[in-house]
């Protein structure tokens, strides 16, 4: 049996959008409070994304060696 496609991804909105969206509904409010979340939200975007592209990024460096040195180069 065929095995079904996987969906395809959809584009990400713009940054200024997002950005645009999220500080709506932060209008007036305490700037140590936007700070903080805004803090807290970066870390955590930082931990979720940062260690998988390192290895993306140490993976494809480690393809290209291995096939450089295997084609004697």
């Amino acid at each position: 049996a065929p095995t079904p496609a996987a969906p395809a991804p959809t584009a990400a909105p713009p940054a200024a959008a997002v950005a645009s969206a999220a500080a709506a509904p932060l209008a007036g409010a305490d700037p140590e409070m936007i700070r903080a979340l805004a803090k807290e939200i970066i870390e955590r975007i930082a931990w979720e994304v940062v260690p998988e592209l390192a290895e993306t990024l140490i993976r494809e460096q480690l393809d290209r060696l291995v096939r450089e040195q295997t084609q004697g180069g």
